[in-house]
């Protein structure tokens, strides 16, 4: 509970210097482009190093340290080829929309994509931290819990169960307050904080100290629950909803589509995990692979390609629910059409349509094409 707060603060904050580390090579797209390569060939070598498919002698503490430290600088040039490579497509992107006259357009996707990769980088640093951490915390806990006596297991919990329900829930406060801007501090800190921590003694000292607390489970359930009622929503619900809030634009479309498309996925996404056979998990783990190793090696040659497939299968559908999405004022094709239609360009209409329709089938047609060359 505890780790993942203060992993993702701390890896916003080591993104962001990559980051800006980065930005010194942002002038030039050729060197931008040789750093990417660059940074994806040396992740790939010390992943290769790091995460060996078999080993005949189990390695030393030494070994272990050298490669836990190969990773974790394996995950920094990684985000720093990452910086590199949204940089590269957001130049690459700029000057197409200079030179490609009325097909700009083409140029400008690319430069909001590479955009788009610049920002979601810096997050997702932070909830790769923020779950590396809350994994090393964790396991810390299971073996303090195992070596220490139920005396000083008791004392740990009444300090650190109090941090972290109130953790958690001045998180949801902050949250709230985000969203509402109530601007009263007394209920959105220090009210859930006070609570947290008479929450936190009272498991604490109700509960036995070796005791284990279906934390994860817990996890599981409620991020289910969420994503099962956002599911519920259909796409165009969600599109109104974001009119309303960010107002008639392309940015709402985007905002519908993105948080179906999240959730959608999710759930496949989790059913194919849950669903993956256990002989290979068992066959590597029989030879001494750790954690890590099982999941590289067992658990994503068996996910990636269903993974493939529903991501371009939810590419081609949204594609085709963009066209709706813009009749309710989600920007895009769909809302020129709409306007059209009461102008009584019917003529103008007409060529949308058909522009639609070659859009959707080339989309179709390309989709299937990958799928069967990827699965």
């Amino acid at each position: 509970m505890i780790g993942w707060p203060l992993g993702i603060y701390v890896g916003f904050i080591i993104v962001n210097w990559v980051g800006s580390m980065s930005t010194a090579l942002h002038t030039n797209a050729w060197l931008a482009l040789a750093v990417a390569i660059l940074a994806l060939v040396l992740v790939w070598m010390g992943i290769r190093w790091a995460l060996p498919q078999a080993e005949v002698n189990s390695p030393g503490r030494l070994i272990r340290f050298l490669r836990l430290g190969v990773i974790l600088l394996c995950v920094v040039v990684g985000f720093f080829g990452l910086f590199q490579f949204a940089s590269l497509v957001m130049s690459v992107g700029k000057s197409l929309t200079l030179t490609l006259g009325p097909f700009g357009f083409l140029g400008n996707f690319f430069f909001q994509s590479g955009d788009i990769i610049l920002v979601i980088t810096s997050s997702l640093g932070a909830l790769v931290a923020g779950g590396a951490v809350s994994s090393f915390l964790s396991r810390m806990g299971l073996q303090a819990t195992e070596k220490l006596p139920a005396g000083g297991v008791k004392i740990i919990n009444l300090i650190l169960t109090p941090i972290a329900v109130a953790t958690i829930l001045v998180l949801l406060g902050q949250l709230i307050e985000w969203l509402y801007q109530i601007g009263k501090p007394f209920y959105t800190l220090w009210g859930p904080m006070i609570t947290g921590v008479v929450l936190g003694l009272a498991l604490a000292i109700f509960c036995k100290a070796k005791d284990a607390l279906p934390t994860g489970m817990v996890i599981y359930y409620i991020t289910r629950s969420v994503l099962n009622g956002l599911r519920s929503v259909e796409a165009l619900v969600m599109a109104i909803v974001f009119v309303i809030a960010v107002g008639i634009g392309p940015f709402a479309g985007v905002m519908a589509l993105g948080l179906h498309t999240i959730v959608s996925l999710a759930k496949l996404y989790s059913e194919q995990v849950e669903s993956i056979m256990t002989g290979p998990l068992e066959a590597i783990q029989a030879t001494g692979a750790n954690r890590l190793q099982t999941i590289i090696y067992g658990v994503v040659p068996q996910i990636v390609p269903p993974y493939i497939s529903y991501t371009m299968y939810r590419w081609d559908i949204n594609v085709r629910m963009s066209t709706i999405i813009g009749f309710v004022g989600g920007g895009g094709i769909g809302f020129l059409l709409q306007q059209n239609i009461n102008l009584l360009n019917y003529r103008g209409a007409s060529a949308q349509m058909l522009a639609i329709a070659v859009v959707v089938a080339s989309m179709d047609y390309i989709s299937s094409v990958l799928r069967e060359k990827t699965i």
